[in-house]
């Protein structure tokens, strides 16, 4: 196949590099960097959300490219992105999934970009600009294809006002949201904005309003950060996205030991699927990364007993809670009761397993389903079925 970005030839000795630099950075002091942060997420994003959401698209016969507009910053993982697009051109349902990273230069903001044209390459690649001046022309270039926007509104001079992201907010065609956030931007750069006019006038015209105001007098920095945060998480729940979730990231610091880091993903979405194969991806990274810490332990098998006993307690925790939930609201539908309960434990458990507790309360009679169609096949496979959004609940 043509190599479509051949100024990325270069970048599977990088992205190498970078591991080999993540490992390092993990073994030897124990706080990761920002530049392992990026990493470590675009890769989790790349195989366990992005590859099967494109499928997803695929399957519709709808959609037949996906763009992912990469504005982190830092490194970045091309090479990895067109294997993968190779790859999902070839099966059955073939998509296109098309990389774009953006790389602002260092000089500020212009004061006006819009007679300014930005050549965009439609087949995915680099620009040579931030989403403050790139973002009308890519938009205008993906036209109505699916699209995944993986950016940092606080990392730019001046941080992502309302102009930059209300054409997001607005889009109809599929739209992802991916906001990275770091704790220490919002301190070095978003704070020290706020203070100004121009900045004061630009957060409020983005949260519409301005009870932010009086936080900024608060001595506690940590205070006033993570509720800076939660304002920005607030105005883009007012957004009319089906869910909003703030992701703290986690990552492995030390033996046996996963925690938080300084930085935040803010994820928002209006399709059903992307909001599914996010929690799945969610949960399935926390639990090999906790396998993870467990490597080279000397009382790894203890560790991961452990591990194993906490899943089987969780599970069975899961089961009581989506008995008295169904139970107290008399849901009908599983794929309501699921997605009510997935949302409120985004991350923490995965489709599987939510349909196999439902399996379970199926077999143990706490629960009957009036199925719309008998099984055609042997009525062992009765014990196998998933209640579809046709079949009804009985508790």
């Amino acid at each position: 196949m043509q190599n479509l970005w051949p100024e990325f030839d270069n970048e599977q000795l990088q992205a190498d590099s970078a591991r080999r630099a993540q490992k390092q950075s993990v073994s030897k002091n124990r706080r990761p960097t920002e530049q392992v942060v990026l990493s470590t997420l675009r890769d989790w994003l790349l195989h366990d959300y992005l590859i099967p959401y494109c499928r997803s698209l695929a399957a519709t016969r709808i959609f037949r490219r996906c763009y992912w507009i990469d504005g982190f910053g830092s490194s970045h993982i091309s090479q990895s992105v067109l294997s993968s697009s190779q790859e999902l051109a070839k099966e059955n349902k073939p998509i296109f999934l098309h990389y774009m990273t953006l790389e602002p230069k260092k000089s500020t903001r212009k004061v006006s970009s819009a007679d300014e044209v930005i050549s965009v390459p439609k087949e995915g690649g680099s620009l040579r600009a931030g989403w403050h001046d790139a973002g009308p022309s890519l938009l205008q270039a993906i036209d109505q294809s699916a699209a995944v926007f993986s950016l940092n509104p606080f990392a730019s001079s001046p941080p992502f006002t309302l102009e930059d992201l209300s054409p997001l907010y607005q889009r109809t065609a599929p739209t992802e949201l991916c906001l990275f956030i770091s704790q220490k931007q919002i301190e070095g750069r978003l704070i020290p904005y706020l203070r100004t006019p121009d900045g004061a006038s630009a957060f409020t015209s983005l949260l519409r309003n301005d009870r932010w105001k009086p936080l900024l007098t608060d001595s506690s920095e940590k205070y006033v950060v993570e509720k800076l945060l939660g304002a920005f998480f607030d105005s883009i729940q007012q957004q009319h996205f089906l869910a909003v979730q703030q992701i703290p990231l986690l990552m492995h610091t030390t033996p046996a030991v996963v925690e938080p880091v300084p930085y935040t993903l803010i994820f928002a979405t209006r399709r059903q699927d992307s909001l599914l194969y996010m929690n799945d991806a969610l949960c399935v990274y926390h639990r090999r990364l906790y396998e993870q810490s467990l490597e080279g332990v000397l009382t790894e098998a203890w560790f991961a007993a452990q591990q194993r006993e906490r899943l089987a307690d969780e599970m069975q925790q899961l089961y009581k809670r989506v008995l008295q939930q169904g139970r107290a609201q008399r849901q009908r539908r599983w794929p309501d009761l699921r997605q009510q309960a997935l949302l409120t434990r985004f991350g923490q458990f995965t489709l599987h397993d939510y349909d196999s507790v439902i399996q379970k309360l199926l077999q143990s009679g706490e629960v009957r389903c009036e199925w719309r169609q008998m099984p055609v096949e042997n009525p062992h496979s009765e014990k196998q079925r998933i209640p579809g959004n046709e079949d009804i609940l009985l508790w």
